[in-house]
């Protein structure tokens, strides 16, 4: 039998063809792979001191994955009426447009409280501590439409007994002695019965007296 061998190096050909297009789709799907793992952003929202050292606390949202991430939006689910009874500084009730961008490596932070007022409650009866709450907190990769969503839970207990935080810092305790001392000097201005006065003696008047020698008798009235 004799081989075609037109035929046989057309099939050969197509096998290899077939072949070499397996492998440039893996070699394509590696690269698609290989580029989305180096954009993976991952946000993550967490208490931080202030750098400062004034007792507050600030609410962080920090980029610790690859590449940036885009439209970031957060939103908090917490008890009814719990922030309202506390003297939170950042206005939570108030809707937000979505965050442009956090880099790779960074963060974007806000003054949340101050540190001490989240455990002296308006009413204790709702409270005695601000309550955990989550921190819903939506972003995207670039390139992608697809959205990633994580939730976080906050809590302040993390940081009973902490100085600085739980207790008021030593500037803010140097203020308050300060305002309490404005307080008392107004209060003895408005109450005290007299006035110190300073006098000033610019005078001093001076006797001036005259010393008259005595008169020596002379020797003709001694003889006498």
């Amino acid at each position: 039998m004799a081989w075609d061998w037109a035929v046989v190096g057309t099939a050969v050909g197509g096998f290899s063809t077939l072949i070499y297009t397996g492998f440039t789709y893996a070699l394509l799907r590696e690269n698609r792979a290989l580029r989305k793992a180096g954009s993976l952003p991952q946000v993550v929202a967490h208490f931080e001191p202030h750098p400062d050292g004034n007792g507050a606390l600030q609410l962080a949202f920090s980029n610790v994955g690859t590449g940036p991430a885009l439209g970031v939006c957060y939103s908090f689910e917490r008890d009814a009426g719990d922030f309202e009874n506390y003297q939170i500084l950042f206005k939570h009730a108030e809707e937000r447009p979505a965050l442009t961008m956090i880099g790779q490596g960074e963060k974007f932070s806000f003054t949340f409280a101050i540190g001490f007022n989240l455990f002296r409650p308006k009413d204790v009866n709702v409270s005695r501590q601000l309550k955990p709450f989550y921190v819903k907190v939506s972003w995207r990769a670039a390139g992608e439409k697809k959205l990633h969503t994580e939730k976080y839970l906050l809590d302040v207990s993390a940081y009973v007994g902490l100085p600085g935080i739980v207790e008021k810092p030593s500037i803010v305790k140097i203020a308050d002695a300060l305002t309490e001392i404005k307080k008392h000097m107004g209060v003895l201005a408005k109450t005290a019965e007299a006035q110190i006065r300073f006098v000033e003696a610019t005078s001093i008047e001076e006797h001036i007296r005259k010393v008259v020698p005595a008169r020596q008798t002379s020797s003709n009235e001694e003889q006498r």
